[in-house]
């Protein structure tokens, strides 16, 4: 495999610039990097929010924007204000910050207790009690601490999105949403080229989660 010359990296979420009429994507359409095939050359696959392939693209550089889930700059503790008040605004969006910015595993591993603390009364829901499914995902964050870092943040995205899904009530989970999002997990599991310890249990943790949740999975074909 070639290594990335410029901004792009396997996994990479990205969105089309400008349409390809003959291949019935849009401008914005959204898909994720799979392939490097030369230099400034990337396959891209297209899928739905059931994790279902519709389209495979062999793509140049220049027709692609990589899309990003944080800022560059994280916000500051300190919201300035004029006047008087609450602050109220000012605490919802320093507690957004605080739920969803996961920058290490050590980080994750302090949520995940907090998660586990929160939903011990809960019952069992598909056969597996949410603190086991919890603990199944600090096993992935153990593993991908050890990731290369091109590919680490995206994967504690995927990883944090399916543990915020978990955590609400049964009805409320988008099961579509949870099975991209493990799927791109299997997927980063198979295309990760250094060796890493512990990958197959990475799998085979991803695959646990899915079954707890009767979600059904497969392993990417071909790889």
């Amino acid at each position: 495999m070639l290594a990335t010359p410029n901004k792009f990296n396997l996994l990479d979420i990205v969105a089309l610039k400008t349409p390809l009429s003959e291949h019935n994507l849009l401008a914005g359409q959204v898909g994720t990097i799979v392939e490097i095939l030369a230099p400034e050359v990337y396959e891209v696959e297209f899928s739905d929010d059931d994790g279902q392939t519709y389209a495979m693209q062999a793509l140049p550089a220049h027709q692609l924007l990589k899309l990003h889930y944080k800022p560059l700059k994280t916000m500051s503790n300190t919201i300035n204000q004029f006047g008087k008040g609450d602050n109220v605004a000012g605490d919802k969006i320093q507690g957004d910050k605080n739920q969803n910015d996961f920058k290490d595993a050590t980080i994750g591993f302090v949520a995940q207790n907090q998660a586990q603390a929160t939903v011990s009364n809960l019952n069992q829901t598909s056969g597996a009690n949410i603190s086991e499914i919890l603990q199944l995902i600090g096993n992935l964050r153990q593993t991908v601490a050890q990731f290369p870092p091109e590919t680490h943040d995206d994967i504690i995205i995927d990883i944090d999105d399916v543990e915020v899904e978990i955590q609400k009530p049964e009805k409320e989970r988008n099961l579509a949403k949870l099975k991209k999002r493990l799927l791109a997990l299997l997927t980063a599991a198979t295309l990760v080229a250094v060796p890493i310890a512990g990958m197959t249990d990475f799998a085979n943790n991803v695959m646990e989660i899915g079954n707890k949740l009767n979600i059904e999975l497969k392993l990417p074909s071909g790889k």
